[in-house]
């Protein structure tokens, strides 16, 4: 029992420690800001979409402007005003250790070096966002995905002060359409740290009413 209660109080923990990362797509031209993060296992990390028309999806380091299997994709989210959209993008980074590639979808921005990456490989040369950059220039055509709008993550409303880290606000209950990205990818529906801390609370309470 006593093991049961441990593994509770880490579950919780790990919970309460991760953290809010706010990436900005389009507000300063085609850039994603920053475009390189540095995010542990359990972090969510929003996307805030400015004017006029863009995007995220999951790529890969050797296509850059193409869609990862099983990857993430907002969707396209409009704005017409001078500030972000109400609209988000979330993702939990789910495994710390599997670089996560991204780019917008629309036309050449991609190409034009709308692109970043969540856990670049460390000390690796070779792999670097600036590397990844001069791939993408090279890329024929800038890909979007054939699955649904918000797969692999949470599309809903701005994220409001004060929301817990791992719960964005306004999102609906559930796995979003498409399932949430594989481990190997890095990402997964934000809703999964939710459950590891509601189990983590039932654990503690079963072990207390003995």
């Amino acid at each position: 029992m006593r093991f049961s209660s441990i593994l509770a109080s880490t579950a919780i923990t790990g919970a309460a420690l991760a953290k809010d990362i706010t990436v900005v797509a389009g507000k300063s031209g085609l850039t994603f800001e920053p475009a390189e993060i540095q995010a542990e296992e359990g972090d969510i990390v929003w996307f805030k979409f400015w004017p006029k028309n863009h995007s995220v999806a999951q790529s890969t380091f050797d296509k850059p402007c193409q869609p990862a299997p099983n990857g993430f994709w907002s969707g396209y989210v409009p704005q017409s005003e001078a500030k972000a959209s109400d609209t988000t993008f979330a993702i939990e980074v789910t495994n710390a250790s599997a670089p996560i590639w991204f780019y917008c979808t629309q036309q050449q921005h991609c190409q034009n070096g709308m692109v970043g990456v969540i856990n670049a490989p460390a000390n690796n040369e070779e792999r670097t966002l600036e590397t990844f950059k001069e791939g993408a220039a090279e890329e024929e055509e800038n890909v979007e995905p054939t699955s649904e709008a918000g797969t692999g993550g949470q599309l809903g409303a701005a994220q409001q002060s004060g929301s817990p880290s791992g719960s964005p606000s306004g999102y609906p209950s559930g796995t979003p359409s498409g399932g949430a990205a594989p481990e190997s990818t890095g990402a997964a529906s934000p809703l999964q740290v939710n459950s590891l801390a509601i189990s983590g609370v039932m654990g503690l309470l079963a072990y207390f009413a003995l």
